[in-house]
């Protein structure tokens, strides 16, 4: 029998997951029928065919922290580390002490993707702040064009970054929301570039259901300004215009011809480019401890993510955690994002067969971590496994520090 005060918790925890849930589930991608580019004439494409390439900084979608990853990313809701400042900055409510953590990504196409980030409790632990810096690496591309096309023999390079800071605050002892606010750079060729400010915000509830912890999550990724390109490399010399064949090309004065030619040298001009959005996710996700004993616990979690780059997500995960002693636990952890953006069959609409592997097994995922009390001071190895179908899996390491 529930008691009357944790029903009434579960109940309006129920009210508030369908208040945030129902603008996840209304009109979302996979009826828009723009090409992503949004303020430019609507081109049309197939049901359910994602918008990745058409946004910017999409390197703002590799997830970070190997727990949450081997959770087939349903972590929002469960985040209760420092990772939590990458999936929802809610969670770092739950830090009781200062904590460091690093990942390293060893990503598709030999791109490195580095991680940093750390944070600190204070006001008596109802407040955290913290920081994070991400950079992608991407090694160099040789340049090609029309008339060469297998290369020009020159080379370019091109990184991103972002970089921020975090603010989480203890609304109660069930309730706690949590705010990013991160500075975005896309960098190519040398000297083309583009910035963008962007926000991301979420809340956790938490309370008890039959005894075992429970937890309900909203969250608002990457929402924040668009990007535009821009540096000297846009920059390039025009001369005067082509009059054609039918008019004189000499120089002249204007009050004796009125089709003379002005007498005028070439003239730097700038390219524009097209202004992109940022990848924007919002996720409604729940958590719940289905086992809990005094050295074991088994949690299971599930989520939805509505994506503006790619139709709607479903991820869940599991995991088991085992208390061997005091000082060391273990983990072993299971997942599976389901992402409606690719077909599984061998062949397409149009009988044309696929290239690559079978992306039947696409967003499984799998790991485990070990963590080692060192006196009041905590050290953590996490490792995960991603799945991602036709391109090359994913491994996820990171180390975390709390003291």
């Amino acid at each position: 029998m529930l008691k009357k005060s944790t029903l009434c918790a579960f109940i309006s925890a129920g009210l508030v997951l369908l208040f945030v849930t129902s603008p996840v589930l209304a009109q979302g991608i996979s009826r828009q029928e723009y090409t992503g580019l949004d303020k430019y004439l609507s081109q049309g494409r197939p049901d359910d065919f994602s918008f990745v390439g058409v946004r910017a900084a999409e390197f703002l979608t590799i997830p970070v922290g190997a727990r949450g990853i081997a959770l087939g990313s349903a972590y929002s809701a469960v985040c209760n580390d420092i990772s939590a400042i990458w999936w929802n900055p809610a969670g770092l409510g739950f830090l009781e002490q200062k904590e460091v953590m690093f990942t390293f990504v060893d990503y598709t196409l030999d791109l490195v993707y580095s991680y940093a980030a750390g944070a600190v409790p204070v006001l008596d632990g109802r407040l955290v702040v913290g920081g994070f810096f991400g950079h992608l690496n991407i090694p160099e591309i040789e340049i090609t064009t029309l008339e060469n096309p297998n290369g020009t023999g020159n080379f370019y390079k091109a990184y991103d970054f972002q970089m921020g800071g975090s603010i989480a605050y203890n609304l109660s002892d069930r309730f706690t929301s949590g705010i990013n606010l991160k500075y975005v750079h896309q960098d190519m060729l040398g000297n083309i570039g583009g910035n963008a400010f962007a926000v991301d915000a979420g809340a956790i509830y938490h309370t008890d259901l039959i005894d075992r912890e429970i937890k309900f999550a909203f969250v608002v990724q990457n929402l924040g300004t668009n990007i535009a390109m821009d540096g000297p490399n846009l920059v390039y010399e025009a001369g005067a215009e082509d009059r054609g064949d039918n008019l004189p090309t000499g120089y002249g004065s204007y009050g004796d011809d009125p089709y003379a030619v002005s007498k005028r040298g070439t003239r730097q001009v700038k390219r524009l480019s097209h202004t992109y959005r940022l990848p924007t996710t919002v996720k409604v996700a729940l958590a719940y401890n289905l086992y809990t004993s005094e050295n074991l616990n088994f949690l299971a979690s599930g989520e939805i993510w509505r994506n503006s780059n790619i139709p709607m997500s479903y991820a869940f995960g599991m995991e088991l955690n085992h208390d061997f002693d005091r000082i060391t636990s273990a983990a072993l952890r299971f997942g599976w994002k389901v992402q409606t953006d690719e077909y599984t069959e061998s062949e397409d609409q149009s009988g044309h067969e696929y290239l690559g592997d079978d992306p039947t097994m696409r967003g499984l995922s799998f790991g485990g971590g070990l963590k080692r009390n060192l006196g009041g001071h905590y050290l953590s190895f996490n490792y995960a496994y991603r799945n991602k179908g036709r391109l090359s899996a994913d491994n996820f390491f990171t180390i975390t520090f709390g003291f």
